[in-house]
C-alpha cells in the first residue's frame, strides 16, 4: 500500500481519478469532483453519471479509453501477470496495487453503509464460511479489514469486460447482483457515499442510511 498511492501521483497524469457511468439513469445528479485523500496523497476526478463523456480532475474532456483496465489507465504501467494471485486462505492479492483483498465478494449480503463500515472492521480469521474455499484462514483478527476507498474500488474495474467488470483472472468468487460500497463520502454531502456496480463498471453514490449494498473487504499485507 506504501508503493501504490505515490505511484498515483508520480505519472504523467497525477491526479486523475476518473470512474464513469455507462448508461442513462445511472444515478441522479449533477457531475461532482471526487477528493480524496489517502497517505496524504490527493485524487481527484470528475463523476458524470449520465453518460461515458470522461473528464479530468480539471474537468477537462479527456478521451475514454474502455478497452483497458482500469487500474493500467490510471497507474500507466503495464499489468503483472498473473495480476491476482489466490492465497487460497480467503483471500486474493493483487500484484499491480500490493492490496489484498477478500475473496468472497458476498460474505456479509446486503446493508446500508453505516453498518458496512463496522462490518469490514469486524472480519476476522475464520468468517466467511461455510465454503472451505472461501473461508478466512490467513490470521487476521478484528481491525485488520476495512471497507476500501473510491480509489482502490475502482482499481479493480475492467473497461473491456461485463458481468463481471473484473480483469480475466480475477480470482474472485461469483460477483452478485447490485453495488459495492466503497468508504468515500461525497466532498460536499457526506451522507452519500460512491459505490461501484461490478456487473457493468458503473459508479455511482448512495445514501449512507437507507440504501443496502455488499461489501468488499481491503487490507494491507499483515506484519
Amino acid at each position: 500500500m506504501k508503493d501504490y498511492i505515490p505511484k498515483l501521483v508520480q505519472i504523467g497524469i497525477p491526479t486523475i481519478f476518473v470512474c464513469f457511468a455507462f448508461f442513462i439513469g445511472a444515478c441522479a445528479g449533477e457531475n461532482k469532483a471526487l477528493v480524496e485523500s489517502s497517505n496524504d496523497d490527493l485524487l481527484a476526478g470528475i463523476v458524470n453519471p449520465f453518460n461515458s463523456t470522461c473528464y479530468d480532475w480539471r474537468g477537462n474532456n479527456i478521451p475514454c479509453d474502455f478497452k483497458r483496465q482500469y487500474a493500467e489507465l490510471l497507474l500507466d504501467r503495464s499489468i503483472p501477470d498473473p495480476r491476482f494471485v489466490d492465497n487460497k486462505n480467503g483471500t486474493v492479492t493483487d500484484s499491480l496495487t500490493g492490496l489484498i483483498w477478500l475473496k468472497n465478494t458476498n460474505c456479509f449480503g446486503m446493508m446500508n453503509w453505516e453498518d458496512a463500515i463496522l462490518a469490514a472492521k469486524s472480519l476476522k480469521d475464520g468468517d466467511c464460511g461455510p465454503d472451505p474455499a472461501l473461508i478466512l484462514s490467513e490470521g487476521s483478527s478484528d481491525g485488520d479489514w476495512r471497507l476500501p476507498t473510491m480509489s482502490e474500488l475502482c482499481t479493480l474495474i475492467d473497461f473491456s469486460k461485463r458481468d463481471p467488470a473484473l480483469p480475466s483472472g480475477h480470482m474472485f468468487s461469483a460477483v452478485p447482483q447490485g453495488y459495492h460500497w466503497s468508504a468515500t463520502t461525497l466532498d460536499y454531502h457526506s451522507g452519500l457515499a460512491w459505490i461501484v456496480y461490478f456487473e457493468s463498471g458503473t459508479t455511482c453514490y448512495e445514501n449512507v442510511t437507507n440504501q443496502a449494498g455488499h461489501i468488499l473487504p481491503v487490507r494491507k499485507p499483515l506484519e
